[in-house]
């Protein structure tokens, strides 16, 4: 019956997909925006579920969620009408229904019939953000737990779409990803500060109060019979629902647990934790009381017996689910890998690597074609932009990436994070082979290198810049001049010039690199913060971009203020110059791309759409017909300029 099962689901998704021409063609092409011909990377991953019969894994991403085959790892769809940022997903018990939510205008919950992939209805509005779902038992109901004037429950009718109930609870300080709600919707439990909550939905009042010296929680979740509630920081604990008193603590983490979940039969609980490390453990209960946990082995970097060693995630487990019949796992991290992971053996396999973090650098390299491109993750992406073939690079760095950047050549990574260190990294040996020891204060947010790599800057919230000699591996100069964080940093292109810009300060820096003591002030009346800035190709000009939306114009050698911009909205968060000069392409925190004619400084399109958040990087393909775009989404969209510039100009 599983087998049938299966290649019933697979059938009418292929007769769904290919009405449309999905399945045809590669999924880079899925539910493209007007104006984009191709879409790198999957989204950074928020949530995992798997179906109730185990064939079909759906995967909550800041784009939509994607259907992969769970037996082979193969994309099956995506599902996103318009792209949403969702945050948390569930499946009816009949596997027919996909329930989705997140932030959306159009509606906080989207409901998707799977077997066609289309989505049906939307339900709340205005309740503003979801951050989890659950169906009831029989699948007539859904309910759904948010956050905003405090804690808010509704339980909606599915086949009518109306509001069966809800309540809001008052509470002060709430951590939206902490929220859970019982199989059975009569309890909701929350966290905020050294407090738990757990909420009674029937009378929608605070049942309990769970009180500590820490924050107690940083995940949670309920147990299938609804009489325990786990909750987990470093130490996990267990709660009696009924009573509020604890049961049981589970003491092995290191580090922080941010996913909880239990098997459908309530015997084994999943934890995953900051480090990537996941454990199981036994706690099957017993009357009111639990029988006393036993760790059943960790998954992932520890010998569950003398012989055999599991490999690990490299980032923190964003997200676990179990299948129905408790046999396998499912793994999510912010390494944006997914694995499978079989419960008694421990055995696993990747099942995809495509999502990606929030992409913070991107640019071609030497040879024109392939696009490299960096994210959070700290995992290095080579895009070849002709036959879309990716090549994965992780950068084993300890932390997440805050400054990202290449060489030219795309062999040098260098690397700006926690602390005061500027690692470099070398594609080839995929190995480190220095590290700065900056003077900066706090995290290094920036780091730029100029045209021919030798000269690397690096900007942090301290306000102070610093120049390094890459080849002898030294501290060139220190710039001084801001008072705050770093938010704008580049090189002009024959790298005799850095522009920099600071968080709440209208002044834009120009470096005479070759006279370090050399700099230019500019400064635009009645504007705000510099958010981005660029010089143009031939070096004669700089472009800045603020946080009013204001763009600017100047001439690199008097500092005079040449031109302004006019027509855009929303804070400018990236901008770029076309190879020939003649377009400005900036993006904004709201996620739209608008095109600019140098020659008139009037708007050529307005606007490209289609990242659900705000624009990090943006560069010209070297021949000028393609704009990519990376998103705090976690993907590339690539935009076909040749048409859209030549129809509007």
């Amino acid at each position: 019956m599983k087998k049938m099962g299966f290649f019933s689901i697979v059938f009418l998704l292929m007769v769904g997909f290919l009405s449309n021409g999905s399945l045809a063609q590669d999924y880079t092409q899925w539910h493209l925006p007007e104006g984009a011909k191709m879409r790198l990377g999957k989204g950074k991953i928020n949530d995992v579920k798997f179906s109730r019969d185990g064939d079909l894994l759906a995967v909550g991403t800041h784009i939509g969620v994607w259907l992969y085959d769970a037996h082979t790892g193969a994309e099956m769809a995506l599902l996103n009408d318009k792209p949403k940022n969702v945050r948390t997903i569930a499946f009816s018990p009949d596997g027919k229904t996909l329930a989705t939510g997140g932030r959306s205008r159009e509606g906080a919950i989207q409901l998707w019939d799977i077997d066609t992939a289309t989505q049906v209805s939307t339900l709340g509005k205005d309740i503003g953000p979801v951050g989890v779902l659950a169906f009831s038992e029989d699948g007539k109901t859904l309910a759904s737990v948010g956050w905003g004037r405090g804690i808010l429950f509704y339980v909606w009718d599915i086949d009518t779409g109306h509001e069966v109930s809800h309540f809001v609870g008052q509470q002060e300080s709430i951590n939206g990803r902490t929220l859970a709600v019982s199989s059975n919707h009569r309890f909701v439990a929350s966290a905020g500060r050294n407090k738990v909550f757990i909420w009674d939905t029937l009378t929608g009042t605070l049942k309990h109060t769970i009180e500590g010296d820490e924050d107690l929680a940083w995940s949670l979740a309920f147990s299938p019979d609804n009489k325990a509630l786990v909750g987990g920081r470093t130490t996990i604990r267990i709660w009696n629902v009924e009573t509020g008193t604890q049961m049981s603590r589970l003491d092995g983490h290191t580090r922080i647990v941010d996913a909880l979940v239990f098997s459908s039969d309530g015997k084994t609980l999943a934890s995953g934790d900051s480090s990537g490390d996941i454990r199981l453990w036994n706690v099957d209960a017993g009357g009111d009381q639990l029988t006393l946990p036993r760790l059943l082995g960790s998954i992932t970097g520890k010998r569950l017996s003398d012989s055999r060693i599991f490999t690990e995630h490299k980032r923190p487990i964003e997200a676990l689910d179990f299948t129905a019949d408790g046999n396998a796992l499912v793994s999510a991290s912010r390494d944006n890998t997914l694995r499978f992971w079989d419960v008694d053996t421990a055995a696993s396999r990747l099942i995809t690597e495509g999502h990606t973090e929030p992409i913070i650098a991107l640019g071609f390299l030497e040879d024109g074609k392939t696009l490299a491109s960096g994210s959070f993750d700290c995992i290095l992406r080579l895009w070849n932009t002709e036959t879309k073939a990716e090549q994965l690079i992780p950068v084993n760095h300890r932390w997440f990436a805050f400054g990202f950047a290449f060489s030219e050549d795309g062999k040098t990574v260098a690397i700006g994070s926690v602390g005061k260190d500027i690692r470099l990294w070398n594609a080839d040996t995929k190995d480190f082979f220095a590290t700065f020891k900056t003077a900066h204060k706090g995290f290094i947010d920036e780091v730029a290198f100029s045209a021919n790599g030798k000269t690397l800057a690096s900007g942090s919230r301290g306000g102070t810049i610093e120049l390094w000699d890459v080849p002898n591996q030294r501290r060139m100069a220190t710039l001084q001049g801001h008072t705050d964080e770093i938010r704008a940093l580049t090189f002009s292109p024959d790298g005799k010039t850095i522009a920099t810009a600071a968080k709440g300060e209208a002044i834009i820096v120009l470096w005479d690199t070759t006279d370090i003591g050399r700099k230019t002030a500019l400064l635009a009346e009645h504007t705000t913060e510099t958010g981005a800035l660029t010089f143009s190709p031939d070096g004669k000009t700089i472009v800045s971009g603020h946080r009013d939306g204001g763009i600017y114009l100047w001439d690199v050698t008097t500092g005079e203020q040449l031109s302004t911009f006019k027509g855009h909205a929303g804070s400018v968060t990236a901008l770029t110059f076309s190879p020939d000069g003649k377009t400005i392409a900036n993006g904004s925190n709201d996620g739209a791309i608008r095109l600019w004619d140098t020659s008139t400084n009037t708007l050529i399109w307005d606007t490209l759409r289609g990242h659900v958040r705000g624009i990090n990087e943006l560069t010209f393909s070297p021949d000028g017909d393609t704009l990519f775009s990376g998103g705090s989404d976690g993907t590339i969209l690539a935009w076909d300029l040749e048409n859209i510039i030549d129809k509007n100009r």
